[in-house]
């Protein structure tokens, strides 16, 4: 328990709490710490799910298998964020999705979530807090899916590519100029195609006068 308060205050989940309020849930949900190296496998898909992880440092990126066994970069977790938070409110399912792994090393901060459901049934004060907070973080959480989806739905490379890009400029206000939060490597299981491809993709586009970029600073012209 020592230094987890410290690690953990200022976090989505825990918003707002004071120190002897987030001591005194973290004691609750048996709060205990692990870190993680880059690449090392947080969850694998199909183990069973009995812990909630908040990310007090690194990131995470989480995978599913698509077709030909092929790994999609289905979403990142960053800093603050939480592992598994909609299964706290879907006890029916109690398996892992999807496989995690640390982008980065990591440390992560694992809460029983067994616990976490008796709390949310006898509610209180604490655990209000820590609805409301996450019914914010699930909000966010399924505005990120339903992007992921509009571009898996795109017919071809070029046109996820398009989806993706101008969901970022809508988000941004239009401007023209949008930053990927990720990697060439990353992009590419993102779209679910190989590096190879997603290069041709963008110099195509580029080709075209659709947009340029500098890294992962994209200006976009459609």
């Amino acid at each position: 328990m020592k230094g987890l308060p410290e690690l953990l205050r200022g976090t989505a989940l825990f918003d707002g709490a004071g120190r002897d309020e987030l001591e005194s849930v973290l004691l609750d949900l048996n709060a205990v710490r692990k870190t993680y190296a880059k690449g090392e496998t947080v969850v694998h898909a199909g183990f069973r799910a009995d812990r909630l992880m908040v990310v007090a440092s690194g990131h995470l990126h989480c995978y599913e298998l698509f077709k030909d066994d092929h790994p999609v970069l289905v979403r990142e977790i960053g800093s603050g964020e939480v592992l598994g938070l909609w299964l706290l409110y879907v006890p029916e399912i109690d398996c892992w999705p999807g496989t995690v792994v640390a982008a980065e090393p990591s440390v992560l901060v694992s809460l029983d979530m067994a616990r976490a459901r008796r709390a949310l049934e006898t509610g209180g004060p604490r655990v209000g807090r820590v609805t409301l907070n996450a019914l914010k973080i699930l909000s966010r959480e399924l505005f990120s899916t339903w992007r992921k989806l509009l571009v898996m739905d795109a017919p071809t490379i070029e046109a996820r590519i398009q989806v993706y890009l101008s969901e970022l400029d809508n988000e941004t206000g239009h401007t023209g100029r949008v930053t990927v939060p990720f990697d060439r490597e990353r992009m590419a299981e993102y779209f679910g195609v190989t590096r190879p491809a997603l290069s041709r993709a963008l110099g195509h586009m580029r080709d075209r006068g659709l947009l340029t970029w500098r890294k992962n600073v994209f200006s976009v012209r459609f």
